[in-house]
């Protein structure tokens, strides 16, 4: 076979593509390997982050108005911000045990539970938040519950050993226990009429917040039951348990709507805009359609989510994952 130059030429040339097909397909592999190249997530958003001194964040709440976000520790402490573009306030509830709840209760009152048993509020409104010690505690005291529409500070706290401890003008009342453990979570309906008082035996209750009788209970969820929730509109209760199963509960009927679940431990719900929202131990924030059970979107954060709570005024959500920083997600529609 003869060969002219511009045969070897031709050959030249079909090598020289081969091998810059080769280094091509090279490149990509690694840039996938190291991620880049990859197509945006629509589902990702940079929240905002509020660092302190405090050390593994586990519960945050905004005040009823708005006008206050608190983040609590598991080594006792208390963080508030009045305004989050300056330096919050550090609490000193004078304990260094796990904090088991943190609730705003009327007139910008914070309250706060450990597993000491201490029991430990703030006044807010002043030049400085004042200390107001409040009564002990027979057990460490899991949940705690305002009484709206109240012209009396009257509140109920669900204790670990599954009792009620109801306190009114400085009188306390215990009441046997109904549920079989902890009571989780506590909340009144919206016209203070009503008490519902969720378990760790998966249980609701349904009590008269005035004659204090159950007047209904109902197996709720085959696990521990890990947050409840009123709708701001007090239609709907929300439930979510440890296996990740929420669900929507109609008040008037107290009947189970929808039943929606997702793949870890329910550690905090909320509403958006007429959005459910819930965060997860898997570490996702994911929005619902209550009426419909429908998933709207997800939202990956990239830790475990341990609480998270919604500013009445802006829908912004906030979220604590157990280390300095309290993030707020805007997850508005």
């Amino acid at each position: 076979m003869k060969l002219s130059w511009s045969t070897f030429s031709t050959c030249s040339n079909l090598r020289s593509l081969s091998t810059l097909k080769a280094c091509s397909t090279l490149l990509l592999l690694v840039l996938l390997l190291c991620g880049c190249g990859s197509p945006p997530d629509p589902d990702a958003i940079a929240p905002r982050e509020l660092k302190t001194d405090a050390a593994r964040l586990s519960l945050v709440c905004f005040s009823d108005d708005g006008s206050y976000l608190a983040a609590g520790s598991a080594d006792g402490e208390v963080i508030v911000w009045s305004d989050i573009s300056i330096s919050p306030t550090r609490l000193d509830s004078g304990n260094h045990s796990p904090l088991v709840s943190l609730t705003w209760g009327p007139n910008n009152l914070l309250t706060t539970t450990d597993l000491n048993n201490s029991f430990v509020g703030w006044q807010f409104g002043k030049a400085e938040p004042s200390r107001i010690d409040l009564p002990g505690l027979p057990a460490p005291a899991v949940s705690v519950a305002f009484r709206p529409k109240s012209n009396l500070l009257e509140f109920v706290i669900g204790s670990r050993d599954g009792s009620l401890i109801f306190l009114a003008s400085k009188e306390a009342k215990q009441i046997k226990p109904d549920h079989r453990g902890a009571v989780k979570q506590i909340v009144y309906l919206a016209d203070g009429r009503m008490i519902v008082s969720a378990g760790s035996d998966g249980r609701l209750i349904w009590r008269d917040a005035t004659s204090r009788k159950v007047v209904g209970a109902v197996k709720a969820h085959d696990t521990e039951i890990s947050r409840v929730i009123l709708s701001r509109d007090g239609k709907l209760l929300v439930t979510g348990d440890w296996n990740g199963r929420i669900k929507v509960w109609d008040v008037n009927t107290r009947k189970a709507s929808q039943s929606l679940d997702q793949p870890d431990a329910v550690s905090g719900l909320g509403f958006v805009q007429g959005h459910l929202v819930s965060g997860g131990w898997d570490g996702s924030l994911r929005l619902w359609n209550a009426a419909t059970g429908q998933l709207v979107r997800t939202i990956p954060t990239g830790q475990p989510i341990h609480d998270l709570a919604v500013d009445p005024r802006t829908d912004r959500v906030a979220t604590v994952c157990l280390d300095r920083f309290v993030r707020l997600w805007e997850l508005k529609k």
